[in-house]
């Protein structure tokens, strides 16, 4: 009986890898760069730890794409026929002549279907995954029952205040470095100057990944939609990007500077940041099984319609004087 493998879990952590347009074992290496993920088999012959089995990688920019055959390798199996799978950082050898790889691309993973006392044979594909930032950078002030504290200084147990649940203890405390040149510009962080939704509103300037939502009129809104040019744009300035992201119980609206902004709420992203070991194993199980509380957006996530307007019209009225014509509403 064939052994027919199914997918789950698949988790790319590129960390801004292809700033030269190769995806090569230095890279990988200095990077960080891995895909791992669980599948399961059926009949009786699992598949052995360390198989090789020959995949084919779809990288996607937006624009191009390109297919990329490398080996996937067993790293575990279990008596619950499931079997977990990581592709080697030394197997990265393909120079791709455009691909511009980093916030907000694709991979889909295209493995064999069947697996049976080392015979490969027929494809089954991996949902397309969708790789992004969501984070606050690095020096960022959150308010805690301390007062506005970096965010790269707090830790697990540190209580933060919420909008819908008064003071939350942090369950995790994630972090992510983007190191490459490429994945620099591609991750450049929001910055929300000063009062641009209204006098100290925010009292100091917020930086936030372009995916990370601010909260305007019981809607979640992408940073990036936002950006106006003036008072919110992509800081391409900064050149030491790492990011943090702060895991409560339940996901929630929190604030920095003034500003509300979200919580962390995990998704397969859960494995990109460098420190995901770190997360208590039950908490990490739940969320990747899928039942974890804090895995339910607390508001609706709006990335155009009336409230980005809305929110957009109030960045032009308190946009400088000189240049409000440049601030679209």
């Amino acid at each position: 009986m064939a052994n027919v493998t199914n997918f789950s879990n698949i988790a790319i952590d590129t960390n801004g890898v292809a700033g030269d347009n190769k995806i090569d074992v230095s890279e990988g290496n200095t990077s960080g760069f891995k895909i791992t993920g669980s599948g399961s088999y059926a009949g009786n012959t699992a598949p052995s730890v360390n198989q090789e089995i020959s995949v084919t990688v779809l990288w996607s920019d937006g624009t191009n794409t390109f297919p990329q055959t490398i080996n996937a390798i067993v790293t575990t199996v279990t008596g619950g026929k499931t079997f977990t799978w990581e592709i080697s950082e030394s197997n990265f050898s393909t120079t791709f002549p455009t691909l511009k790889l980093g916030s907000n691309d694709t991979v889909r993973v295209t493995f064999p279907s069947k697996i049976q006392d080392g015979t490969l044979s027929g494809t089954a594909s991996s949902p397309i995954t969708t790789f992004e930032y969501a984070c606050f950078l690095r020096g960022t002030r959150v308010l805690t029952r301390h007062g506005y504290c970096p965010v790269e200084e707090l830790a697990v147990g540190d209580e933060v205040r919420t909008l819908s649940g008064g003071w939350q203890s942090l369950r995790w405390v994630g972090h992510q470095r983007i190191t490459t040149p490429f994945g620099l510009a591609k991750g450049a962080p929001v910055r929300i100057t000063a009062g641009a939704f209204g006098p100290a509103l925010p009292a100091r300037d917020v930086f936030v990944s372009q995916e990370h939502a601010i909260f305007f009129r019981n809607h979640l809104i992408p940073a990036k939609s936002l950006i106006n040019g003036v008072t919110v744009f992509c800081d391409t300035t900064v050149e030491d990007i790492e990011y943090f992201h702060l895991l409560l119980d339940r996901h929630d609206v929190i604030f920095s500077e003034g500003l509300a902004t979200e919580s962390y709420v995990p998704c397969e992203n859960i494995d990109w940041f460098d420190n995901t070991s770190e997360c208590p194993e039950a908490l990490l199980n739940a969320i990747r099984a899928g039942t974890a509380e804090c895995l339910n957006e607390c508001y609706p996530r709006q990335v155009n319609g009336p409230a980005v307007e809305a929110a957009r019209a109030l960045l032009a009225r308190f946009a400088p004087a000189d240049v409000k014509d440049c601030a679209v509403g």
